[in-house]
Protein backbone atom coordinates (compact mmCIF):
# COMPACT_ATOMS: atom_id res chain seq x y z
CA UNK A 1 0.00 0.00 0.00
CA UNK A 2 1.50 3.11 -0.62
CA UNK A 3 1.18 6.26 2.02
CA UNK A 4 -2.54 6.60 2.58
CA UNK A 5 -1.94 10.59 3.25
CA UNK A 6 -5.31 11.57 1.90
CA UNK A 7 -6.91 8.81 4.14
CA UNK A 8 -5.43 9.68 7.35
CA UNK A 9 -7.87 12.48 8.40
CA UNK A 10 -10.42 10.33 7.74
CA UNK A 11 -8.71 7.71 10.06
CA UNK A 12 -8.06 10.14 12.69
CA UNK A 13 -11.78 10.64 12.57
CA UNK A 14 -13.08 7.30 12.30
CA UNK A 15 -15.06 8.06 9.20
CA UNK A 16 -13.44 5.66 7.20
CA UNK A 17 -14.98 2.13 6.17
CA UNK A 18 -13.88 -1.19 8.54
CA UNK A 19 -11.49 -2.76 5.21
CA UNK A 20 -10.19 0.97 4.47
CA UNK A 21 -9.41 1.58 8.49
CA UNK A 22 -7.70 -1.99 8.93
CA UNK A 23 -5.34 -0.91 5.57
CA UNK A 24 -4.30 2.35 7.27
CA UNK A 25 -3.64 1.10 10.59
CA UNK A 26 -1.74 -2.07 9.12
CA UNK A 27 0.26 0.56 7.59
CA UNK A 28 0.90 3.20 10.15
CA UNK A 29 2.36 0.45 12.43
CA UNK A 30 5.18 -0.11 9.68
CA UNK A 31 5.50 3.75 8.74
CA UNK A 32 7.33 6.30 10.90
CA UNK A 33 6.08 9.03 8.64
CA UNK A 34 2.83 8.33 8.33
CA UNK A 35 2.31 7.36 12.00
CA UNK A 36 3.65 11.03 12.87
CA UNK A 37 1.37 12.70 10.49
CA UNK A 38 -1.79 10.70 11.66
CA UNK A 39 -0.24 11.95 15.46
CA UNK A 40 -0.99 15.32 14.11
CA UNK A 41 -4.04 14.70 12.59
CA UNK A 42 -5.35 13.45 16.00
CA UNK A 43 -4.19 16.46 17.69
CA UNK A 44 -6.33 18.75 15.03
CA UNK A 45 -9.24 16.23 16.10
CA UNK A 46 -9.18 16.52 19.55
CA UNK A 47 -8.70 20.46 19.38
CA UNK A 48 -11.67 20.77 17.15
CA UNK A 49 -13.58 18.26 19.24
CA UNK A 50 -13.16 20.33 22.49
CA UNK A 51 -14.37 23.83 20.56
CA UNK A 52 -17.34 22.31 19.49
CA UNK A 53 -18.22 20.64 23.08
CA UNK A 54 -17.44 24.55 24.12
CA UNK A 55 -20.24 25.82 21.93
CA UNK A 56 -24.07 25.93 23.10
CA UNK A 57 -26.38 24.05 21.22
CA UNK A 58 -28.80 25.65 19.10
CA UNK A 59 -32.51 26.22 20.23
CA UNK A 60 -34.47 22.88 19.02
CA UNK A 61 -36.66 25.20 16.98
CA UNK A 62 -34.18 27.13 14.81
CA UNK A 63 -33.56 24.44 12.04
CA UNK A 64 -37.39 25.00 11.31
CA UNK A 65 -37.70 28.57 11.86
CA UNK A 66 -34.83 29.57 9.50
CA UNK A 67 -36.67 26.62 6.79
CA UNK A 68 -40.16 28.56 7.49
CA UNK A 69 -38.60 31.88 6.77
CA UNK A 70 -36.54 30.92 3.70
CA UNK A 71 -39.49 29.28 1.81
CA UNK A 72 -41.22 31.64 -0.56
CA UNK A 73 -45.04 32.23 -0.19
CA UNK A 74 -47.53 30.78 -2.56
CA UNK A 75 -49.03 34.82 -3.04
CA UNK A 76 -45.84 36.20 -3.13
CA UNK A 77 -44.72 37.44 -6.33
CA UNK A 78 -40.49 36.93 -7.53
CA UNK A 79 -39.61 40.49 -7.96
CA UNK A 80 -36.53 40.95 -10.23
CA UNK A 81 -33.85 43.55 -10.19
CA UNK A 82 -33.38 45.90 -11.74
CA UNK A 83 -31.62 49.52 -12.68
CA UNK A 84 -34.48 52.08 -11.90
CA UNK A 85 -32.13 55.28 -11.61
CA UNK A 86 -33.42 58.05 -13.12
CA UNK A 87 -31.74 59.52 -16.22
CA UNK A 88 -28.59 61.74 -15.86
CA UNK A 89 -25.92 62.24 -13.56
CA UNK A 90 -26.59 58.77 -12.07
CA UNK A 91 -26.43 56.88 -15.20
CA UNK A 92 -23.79 58.91 -16.52
CA UNK A 93 -21.40 58.01 -13.18
CA UNK A 94 -22.47 54.38 -13.48
CA UNK A 95 -21.72 54.14 -17.45
CA UNK A 96 -17.88 55.87 -16.59
CA UNK A 97 -17.64 53.79 -13.60
CA UNK A 98 -18.19 50.34 -16.10
CA UNK A 99 -16.35 51.68 -18.61
CA UNK A 100 -13.26 52.13 -16.25
CA UNK A 101 -13.44 48.47 -14.82
CA UNK A 102 -12.94 47.30 -17.73
CA UNK A 103 -9.03 48.52 -17.87
CA UNK A 104 -8.30 46.21 -15.18
CA UNK A 105 -10.59 43.01 -17.03
CA UNK A 106 -8.46 43.16 -20.20
CA UNK A 107 -5.58 41.48 -20.46
CA UNK A 108 -2.38 43.44 -20.15
CA UNK A 109 -1.13 41.24 -23.10
CA UNK A 110 -3.29 42.99 -25.46
CA UNK A 111 -1.86 46.39 -24.57
CA UNK A 112 1.57 45.03 -24.84
CA UNK A 113 1.13 43.68 -28.59
CA UNK A 114 -1.04 46.96 -29.42
CA UNK A 115 1.64 49.10 -28.27
CA UNK A 116 4.88 47.52 -30.09
CA UNK A 117 3.11 46.99 -33.03
CA UNK A 118 1.23 50.78 -33.53
CA UNK A 119 4.92 52.19 -32.09
CA UNK A 120 7.31 50.14 -34.58
CA UNK A 121 4.39 50.97 -37.75
CA UNK A 122 4.80 54.37 -36.96
CA UNK A 123 8.73 54.05 -37.03
CA UNK A 124 8.43 52.55 -40.22
CA UNK A 125 6.07 54.97 -41.44
CA UNK A 126 7.97 57.71 -40.38
CA UNK A 127 11.43 56.62 -42.24
CA UNK A 128 8.85 55.20 -45.40
CA UNK A 129 9.76 57.61 -48.54
CA UNK A 130 7.09 60.66 -49.02
CA UNK A 131 3.86 59.38 -50.21
CA UNK A 132 4.34 56.16 -48.33
CA UNK A 133 3.29 56.97 -45.23
CA UNK A 134 -0.49 56.56 -45.38
CA UNK A 135 0.13 53.29 -46.86
CA UNK A 136 2.10 51.90 -43.58
CA UNK A 137 -0.19 53.08 -41.35
CA UNK A 138 -3.13 51.62 -43.43
CA UNK A 139 -1.69 48.17 -42.46
CA UNK A 140 -0.56 48.45 -39.09
CA UNK A 141 -3.41 50.14 -37.71
CA UNK A 142 -6.06 47.65 -38.88
CA UNK A 143 -4.15 44.81 -37.89
CA UNK A 144 -3.28 46.53 -34.11
CA UNK A 145 -7.37 47.11 -33.76
CA UNK A 146 -8.25 43.64 -35.14
CA UNK A 147 -6.11 41.68 -32.98
CA UNK A 148 -6.86 44.13 -29.92
CA UNK A 149 -10.44 44.05 -30.35
CA UNK A 150 -10.34 39.89 -30.93
CA UNK A 151 -8.47 39.37 -27.62
CA UNK A 152 -10.35 42.00 -24.87
CA UNK A 153 -14.23 41.32 -26.36
CA UNK A 154 -13.38 37.42 -27.93
CA UNK A 155 -15.52 34.45 -25.89
CA UNK A 156 -13.62 32.93 -23.48
CA UNK A 157 -11.28 35.57 -23.68
CA UNK A 158 -12.13 37.00 -19.74
CA UNK A 159 -10.78 35.62 -16.70
CA UNK A 160 -13.30 37.39 -14.45
CA UNK A 161 -15.99 36.16 -16.95
CA UNK A 162 -18.00 34.43 -14.02
CA UNK A 163 -18.08 37.90 -11.98
CA UNK A 164 -18.86 39.49 -15.04
CA UNK A 165 -22.29 37.12 -15.24
CA UNK A 166 -22.94 36.99 -11.61
CA UNK A 167 -23.47 41.02 -12.08
CA UNK A 168 -26.48 43.17 -12.58
CA UNK A 169 -24.77 44.99 -15.45
CA UNK A 170 -26.38 43.44 -18.63
CA UNK A 171 -24.04 41.42 -21.51
CA UNK A 172 -24.55 44.49 -23.69
CA UNK A 173 -23.18 47.22 -21.43
CA UNK A 174 -19.96 45.10 -20.76
CA UNK A 175 -19.66 44.09 -24.01
CA UNK A 176 -20.19 47.89 -25.59
CA UNK A 177 -18.14 49.03 -22.53
CA UNK A 178 -14.91 46.54 -23.15
CA UNK A 179 -15.28 47.77 -27.03
CA UNK A 180 -15.64 51.24 -26.63
CA UNK A 181 -12.48 51.02 -24.22
CA UNK A 182 -10.05 49.15 -26.94
CA UNK A 183 -11.37 50.68 -29.64
CA UNK A 184 -11.39 54.10 -28.23
CA UNK A 185 -7.33 54.18 -27.12
CA UNK A 186 -6.63 52.65 -30.19
CA UNK A 187 -8.02 55.50 -32.37
CA UNK A 188 -6.55 57.67 -30.50
CA UNK A 189 -2.95 56.24 -30.23
CA UNK A 190 -3.48 56.06 -33.97
CA UNK A 191 -4.65 59.49 -34.29
CA UNK A 192 -1.29 60.91 -31.89
CA UNK A 193 0.63 58.75 -34.32
CA UNK A 194 -0.83 60.38 -37.09
CA UNK A 195 -0.72 64.10 -35.77
CA UNK A 196 3.00 63.30 -35.08
CA UNK A 197 3.81 62.21 -38.63
CA UNK A 198 1.80 65.45 -39.52
CA UNK A 199 4.09 67.41 -37.92
CA UNK A 200 7.35 65.65 -39.41
CA UNK A 201 5.95 66.11 -42.97
CA UNK A 202 5.41 63.37 -43.62
CA UNK A 203 2.06 63.35 -44.96
CA UNK A 204 -1.22 65.31 -44.88
CA UNK A 205 -3.80 65.23 -41.96
CA UNK A 206 -6.69 63.67 -44.00
CA UNK A 207 -4.84 61.30 -46.16
CA UNK A 208 -3.09 60.05 -42.79
CA UNK A 209 -6.54 59.45 -40.82
CA UNK A 210 -8.40 58.49 -44.31
CA UNK A 211 -5.53 55.69 -44.74
CA UNK A 212 -6.79 53.89 -41.76
CA UNK A 213 -9.68 54.87 -40.02
CA UNK A 214 -11.92 52.85 -42.53
CA UNK A 215 -10.56 49.61 -42.75
CA UNK A 216 -9.37 49.50 -38.73
CA UNK A 217 -12.93 50.05 -38.70
CA UNK A 218 -14.40 47.08 -41.05
CA UNK A 219 -11.64 44.74 -39.29
CA UNK A 220 -12.06 45.58 -35.99
CA UNK A 221 -16.18 44.96 -36.94
CA UNK A 222 -15.38 41.80 -38.51
CA UNK A 223 -13.24 40.54 -35.84
CA UNK A 224 -15.27 41.57 -33.18
CA UNK A 225 -18.57 39.92 -34.82
CA UNK A 226 -16.84 36.50 -35.11
CA UNK A 227 -14.54 36.01 -31.72
CA UNK A 228 -18.08 37.26 -29.60
CA UNK A 229 -20.55 34.86 -31.19
CA UNK A 230 -17.65 32.01 -32.60
CA UNK A 231 -14.43 32.50 -30.99
CA UNK A 232 -11.27 34.65 -31.22
CA UNK A 233 -9.25 32.37 -32.94
CA UNK A 234 -12.24 32.67 -36.06
CA UNK A 235 -12.04 36.33 -35.65
CA UNK A 236 -8.20 36.52 -35.99
CA UNK A 237 -7.82 34.33 -38.68
CA UNK A 238 -10.42 36.15 -41.14
CA UNK A 239 -8.89 39.94 -39.80
CA UNK A 240 -5.60 38.13 -40.69
CA UNK A 241 -6.98 37.13 -44.23
CA UNK A 242 -8.07 40.03 -45.21
CA UNK A 243 -4.97 42.16 -44.21
CA UNK A 244 -3.04 39.49 -45.78
CA UNK A 245 -5.08 40.15 -49.21
CA UNK A 246 -4.57 43.65 -48.80
CA UNK A 247 -0.72 43.05 -48.84
CA UNK A 248 -0.63 40.98 -51.85
CA UNK A 249 -3.18 43.28 -53.56
CA UNK A 250 -1.19 45.04 -56.44
CA UNK A 251 1.83 42.73 -56.14
CA UNK A 252 0.56 40.64 -59.13
CA UNK A 253 0.24 37.94 -56.31
CA UNK A 254 -3.52 37.54 -56.82
CA UNK A 255 -5.89 38.13 -59.66
CA UNK A 256 -6.85 41.14 -61.14
CA UNK A 257 -10.80 40.35 -59.76
CA UNK A 258 -9.66 40.14 -56.02
CA UNK A 259 -7.41 42.88 -56.30
CA UNK A 260 -10.43 45.06 -56.98
CA UNK A 261 -12.34 43.10 -54.57
CA UNK A 262 -10.07 44.05 -51.98
CA UNK A 263 -9.21 47.39 -52.78
CA UNK A 264 -12.47 48.91 -51.93
CA UNK A 265 -12.43 48.04 -48.06
CA UNK A 266 -9.27 49.55 -47.85
CA UNK A 267 -10.74 52.79 -48.53
CA UNK A 268 -12.80 55.07 -46.23
CA UNK A 269 -15.92 56.00 -47.39
CA UNK A 270 -19.21 56.43 -45.79
CA UNK A 271 -20.81 53.08 -46.86
CA UNK A 272 -17.69 51.21 -45.62
CA UNK A 273 -18.46 53.04 -41.87
CA UNK A 274 -21.77 52.16 -41.95
CA UNK A 275 -21.20 48.18 -42.81
CA UNK A 276 -18.94 48.26 -39.83
CA UNK A 277 -21.16 50.29 -37.63
CA UNK A 278 -23.96 47.77 -38.39
CA UNK A 279 -22.25 44.61 -38.14
CA UNK A 280 -20.95 45.77 -34.31
CA UNK A 281 -24.24 46.59 -32.95
CA UNK A 282 -25.53 43.47 -35.05
CA UNK A 283 -23.15 41.29 -33.02
CA UNK A 284 -24.26 43.37 -29.83
CA UNK A 285 -27.83 42.97 -30.36
CA UNK A 286 -27.87 39.37 -31.53
CA UNK A 287 -25.28 38.19 -28.46
CA UNK A 288 -27.92 37.90 -25.24
CA UNK A 289 -30.40 36.02 -27.61
CA UNK A 290 -27.65 33.02 -28.74
CA UNK A 291 -28.48 29.87 -26.54
CA UNK A 292 -26.11 29.13 -23.53
CA UNK A 293 -22.65 27.89 -24.24
CA UNK A 294 -23.05 29.46 -28.19
CA UNK A 295 -20.32 32.42 -27.98
CA UNK A 296 -21.05 33.61 -24.63
CA UNK A 297 -18.48 31.94 -22.22
CA UNK A 298 -16.99 35.52 -22.03
CA UNK A 299 -20.27 37.16 -20.84
CA UNK A 300 -22.31 34.56 -19.50
CA UNK A 301 -25.97 35.89 -20.15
Amino acid sequence: MTHPSHLLAGFAAGTLPDDRAGQVARHVADCPGCAAELTAWRRVAGAVGDRVAAVAPPPPGLLGAVLSRLAPSRDSTPVVPRYAAPLGGAAARRAVRILAAQRRLVDRRVWLVAAVVLVAGTALAGWAPAGLSEQVLAIVVPLVAALGVAGACGSGTDEAGELVAASLTGVRAVLLARLTLVLGAIFGAASVASLGLVWFDAGAPVGLFAAWLGPMALLSAVSFALSVLWRPAVGIGVAMGLWVLRLLAGSNALDGTVDRLVEPLWRTSGPLLLVAALLMAGTVVLLPHLPAGVGRRAYGR
